[in-house]
């Protein structure tokens, strides 16, 4: 069993409830409940590994100062880094090569022009050179024609949550490289420790590597956990957004069949605005609120 919790305030300042046993708050059925043996659905295996062999697990050293702000500068980068932006309201008779001397003072790394729609997709170097060609373009007269630049929508930004807080971002790149060529890929780690938050973010340059990435990796057991995925909205997403203020608790009790049980515990240490349980793996429940 597991639950999803969102709390009212983001964990950019690492507010968190320290690791316990639920069943220690006063609920002696829960306690029973942990030492039976559940009666297992036909299908169904449940990984047999202990709560103390997560905590051997994810152990982690103290950072020093500099390697927390190499991390966190890391991140940053990588979240700005969107390179690809979007021209609209174009020449009719717009070429490529037009629209190649329009951004000569940039490294253009492909380019595609709709003259139907007017419209032309670029990608260029980084997300610092799509940025500046936003700034200087953006409403700019092109032959008695003011054109529009953006950044380009993506439908391929996945979440990959419930990663091993030991994950690198080395470890997460080989976990999300293989379903194909990665735009963006990047860990959320906490602002105080330095260390994985245990979720990160890996943007495709397809729509069909990220929806087969998602398959492939929702539900997959790594360690002692067992990875959630979702798409997300780039567009909604922000710098400080990146601080989930949900929390996935899994191993919960058996005897523990509400909400409002849960709640009560929870209140102890941070009243929760919004909780779920549900049945593990809760596959459909968004890990960012």
């Amino acid at each position: 069993m597991a639950a999803a919790v969102s709390v009212s305030a983001a964990a950019g300042g690492d507010r968190h409830c320290a690791a316990r046993p639920l069943y220690d708050a006063g609920q002696e059925d829960w306690g029973q409940a942990e030492v039976q043996e559940p009666e297992k659905d036909v299908g169904l295996e449940e990984p047999s590994i202990s709560v103390d062999q997560r905590r051997v697990d994810e152990e982690l050293p103290a950072l020093s100062a500099e390697e927390i702000a190499c991390r966190l500068e890391r991140t940053r980068r990588e979240f700005y880094n969107r390179r690809k932006i979007l021209i609209k309201n174009l020449p009719a008779d717009v070429s490529n090569q037009e629209v190649h001397e329009l951004l000569s003072d940039y490294d253009l790394k492909y380019c595609f022009v709709d003259k139907y729609k007017g419209t032309a997709f670029v990608t260029l170097l980084n997300g610092e050179q799509a940025q500046s060609a936003i700034k200087k373009f953006h409403r700019h007269v092109l032959r008695e024609r003011e054109i529009s630049v953006q950044l380009q929508p993506t439908d391929a930004l996945l979440c990959i949550a419930n990663l091993p807080q030991a994950f690198s971002q080395q470890q997460f790149e080989e976990l999300v490289r293989p379903f194909g060529n990665l735009e963006r890929c990047f860990l959320v780690h906490s602002e105080r420790t330095g260390h994985s938050k245990g979720y990160g973010f890996a943007e495709y340059m397809k729509k069909d590597s990220a929806a087969r990435a998602k398959s492939e990796l929702l539900g997959k057991q790594l360690g002692s956990r067992m990875l959630y995925v979702h798409w997300t909205e780039a567009g909604s997403l922000t710098y400080p957004m990146l601080h989930s203020r949900c929390l996935c608790i899994d191993r919960l009790p058996r005897g523990l069949l509400n909400v409002q049980d849960l709640q009560q515990i929870l209140s102890d240490t941070y009243a929760p605005i919004f909780c779920q349980v549900g049945p593990a793996p809760i596959s459909s429940v968004p890990y960012l609120h």
